[in-house]
């Protein structure tokens, strides 16, 4: 009987007596545009920063199918002489 009085006494720390009310400031609204259009200004900065090696990816990545669906076209090495 000891331990339902401990119990008792836990849930009513986790359950809240009374209803509380939510207040959004008009502050609110303009931080959250102002955090949706910085995170995405930000994303065309680093693309912008990182084009040439985002570019050079794909580029590599789609030359690679080419090169191994047509082997034949490669000059022949220094070493074969």
């Amino acid at each position: 009987m000891q331990y339902m009085h401990l119990i008792q006494q836990s849930i009513g720390f986790l359950a809240p007596l009374k209803k509380e009310l939510a207040y959004l400031d008009p502050g609110t609204g303009s931080f959250l545009l102002q955090l949706l259009l910085a995170t995405f200004l930000g994303g065309l900065f680093m693309v912008k920063t990182f084009w040439k090696r985002i570019k050079a990816f794909f580029v590599r990545l789609f030359s690679k199918n080419k090169e191994a669906e047509q082997p034949e076209n490669t000059p022949p090495s220094n070493e074969q002489q």
